[in-house]
């Protein structure tokens, strides 16, 4: 038999060295062998291979349970710590350091939950993998757990006497369709389970049916359904809080009322700045359109200093994925002011409009789109577009 690295196979399955290391130890690759403190795994492998028995509850674990749950701003470490299952412990764990924009520790913990039997379990696991492995820049863990996350949805859905689990995995197969822009057959429509689903989810089930609005560019129904949930919520849910409250600031900058716009970004900041919850912002950066630079450059710089530097490997990460054409682009060339100039500019922002919203000189705003012109190679409008989500 032939055999190859733990490295080499995880290189040719897109995954982690570590991830394999994993399975091999647990026996879920075949024939795998122990030399010394490496292993030795056989050639061609294509993954590991489950060992369970028909004892196994399937989904005994919540999808995303710091989402699920709620906490006052503040005591996000507190509620963690509370957990009595290890598990659940261990994906509020990872959800907490994306959150906060630690992906690369987010990742680590989730990588034994890639494979799990508990559905609950893998689809938290690959579905935030899938997100934190976006600003790692490599794309061959985000086809990775991509695919993992879509064949976990349709694996589920295919269980029919488990409502809960049927909620859960439409829940994470919508989210993954909207949010990233896939396509996934076969899916109900979210709103037929959510009734099925812990009230923190259901929040969240809100903000991807606002953000589905938004794509579609129906901007005053998306703002009502945040609004909506916002008004209705039972209890304090501030991951879910967040979002929604950011899909009305991006709704409100579609619609060019940037005052409106402003005023709900400026009421995240009770949830994000106090638990430095930053990653939310880092992916809705471009859709802001300059809020972030406009509310937190002068008054909270180290809060800015913090998501700007993290925005580039995720928009690279981003572009990488869904953009053939730019690749790593824009985001590696045009500095965060740049790219939101060029940004609201390409939306059909008038230069004027763009610096009194942005507090700066229309003289600022026009060197700032000679540079970008320059950098890309491009002279129009026009032009530029290809390079900027619409």
């Amino acid at each position: 038999m032939e055999y190859e690295s733990a490295s080499s196979t995880a290189q040719r399955l897109g995954v982690t060295a570590r991830a394999v290391q994993k399975w091999a130890k647990e026996g879920k690759i075949p024939g795998a062998k122990q030399m010394g403190r490496q292993w030795l795994i056989p050639a061609g492998t294509k993954g590991p291979q489950a060992v369970c028995n028909n004892q196994v509850d399937l989904c005994v674990h919540p999808v995303m349970p710091l989402l699920s749950n709620t906490f006052v701003p503040g005591s996000c470490r507190k509620l963690i710590e509370s957990f009595q299952d290890s598990d659940d412990r261990a994906i509020a764990e990872a959800e907490y350091c994306y959150y906060r924009g630690n992906t690369d520790k987010a990742m680590e913990i989730l990588e034994p939950y890639l494979d799990s039997y508990d559905y609950g379990l893998r689809l938290s696991a690959n579905f935030i993998y899938t997100f934190a492995s976006l600003k790692s820049c490599k794309s061959h863990l985000v086809r990775f757990s991509l695919a993992n996350t879509e064949k976990c949805v349709k694996s589920a859905l295919e269980i029919n006497d488990s409502p809960k689990l049927r909620a859960f995995a439409v829940f994470v197969g919508t989210a993954t369709v909207v949010l990233l822009h896939r396509e996934i057959g076969g899916l109900p429509a979210l709103e037929s389970v959510m009734a099925e689903l812990p009230e923190g989810l259901r929040l969240f089930s809100a903000y991807i049916i606002a953000h589905r609005l938004y794509l579609n560019k129906e901007y005053n129904r998306a703002i009502g359904v945040a609004d909506i949930c916002l008004a209705m919520r039972q209890g304090d849910f501030p991951v879910a809080s967040l979002y929604l409250k950011l899909i009305k600031s991006v709704c409100y900058m579609a619609l060019k009322e940037s005052v409106n716009a402003k005023k709900s970004f400026n009421d995240i900041n009770r949830i994000a700045l106090r638990e430095k919850f930053y990653q939310p912002f880092v992916e809705h950066h471009g859709l802001l359109q300059g809020i972030i630079e406009a509310e937190l450059k002068s008054d909270f710089k180290e809060s800015y200093s913090d998501i700007v530097s993290q925005v580039r490997d995720f928009s690279t990460g981003w572009r990488m994925l869904h953009n053939e054409i730019t690749n790593s682009k824009v985001t590696v060339n045009l500095s965060a002011n740049e790219f939101v100039v060029a940004m609201l500019f390409n939306r059909g922002w008038s230069v004027k409009e763009i610096a009194a919203h942005l507090e700066i000189s229309t003289r600022m705003v026009k060197h700032h789109l000679s540079v970008t012109y320059e950098k890309l190679d491009v002279s129009n409008r026009e032009e530029l577009g290809q390079y900027l989500l619409k």
